[in-house]
């Protein structure tokens, strides 16, 4: 009898060798860490070879055979990626609106782009970028066909791609003038969902707020923090890629809940090949 590679096995194995984590892996390939265990295990079982070397529980890197496997499963995973794509590839003339959060943009989207093109090279992209609750409200009424945005956890139809620890970062050395005893925010626009969680923390904690300066944009928000207008609410891997300092604890400021990364696709719009084009920007941003 035939032996049969799983592929979402081996791109479990790949997400672990890349990032040398199960658990960074697992966060990836949106499945558990004990499940990413166990489907290794197997794997490990069926080709008869150990394909990871592991030291008190962590990844090191891969056995000799497994450096052998590996290379093989990246020409498997990238042969099933073509060949899905190429049968889920729009007419020519066939336009994908799609909406994405201006943060986004500073996720290596570049990159992102190139593999779209590389992988369904009949896409043609149409991009918008805007605030959460506008992205998710417009693919809702069929002016986007395809939208990322961002909003609170929740138990709603759309799919979860992923979900961001939120921080705090900042201080107030140039703050606009103000109560004492309030806040002040640098933040962007209302539908933000990093905004949201910011004013939900406080309110729970019965803390007075200001918003010292509403950005535009994600350069300008970040300008706004590192001249010390105020504290700003985000996700702790964008913070740190862009060097943000974390607020000081003396500022006693509330914890924040993460915020969750959905994707919406338009009712009776191509939902293979819209698939198809999020589950790249899904992989390439949500994570980055």
């Amino acid at each position: 009898m035939p032996t049969t590679l799983d592929i979402d096995t081996l791109r479990s194995l790949i997400a672990i060798v890349e990032l040398k984590s199960f658990s960074r892996a697992a966060e990836r390939v949106g499945r558990s860490q004990s499940a990413i265990s166990l489907q290794i295990a197997r794997l490990e079982g069926l080709v008869g070879h150990p394909l990871l070397e592991r030291v008190r529980g962590r990844v090191i890197g891969v056995t000799e055979r497994g450096a052998e496997f590996v290379a093989h499963a990246r020409e498997i995973v990238a042969l099933n990626e073509r060949a899905v794509a190429a049968m889920r590839r729009p007419a020519a003339s066939e336009r994908i609106r799609l909406g994405i959060p201006a943060d986004f943009l500073e996720r290596d989207f570049s990159s992102t782009l190139s593999e779209i093109r590389a992988r369904c090279p009949d896409a043609r992209l149409s991009l918008r970028t805007d605030l959460s609750a506008r992205l998710a409200e417009d693919v809702g009424q069929g002016r986007l066909d395809l939208a990322f945005f961002k909003r609170a956890p929740s138990n709603e139809a759309s799919a979860a791609i992923a979900f961001e620890s939120m921080a705090w970062f900042g201080d107030a050395t140039s703050a606009p003038a103000g109560r004492d005893d309030a806040v002040p925010l640098v933040a962007f626009a209302e539908g933000c969902a990093y905004r949201e969680e910011a004013l939900r923390s406080l309110r729970l904690t019965g803390r007075d707020w200001i918003i010292a300066c509403e950005a535009r944009s994600l350069s300008a928000l970040l300008a706004a923090v590192r001249a010390g207008l105020g504290y700003a609410a985000l996700p702790a891997r964008l913070a740190a890629r862009k060097s943000l300092k974390h607020a000081h604890r003396r500022a006693e400021l509330p914890d924040l809940n993460p915020v969750e990364l959905a994707l919406g696709i338009a009712e009776g719009r191509n939902m293979a090949f819209a698939r198809t084009i999020g589950g790249i920007i899904a992989e390439r941003c949500s994570l980055a």
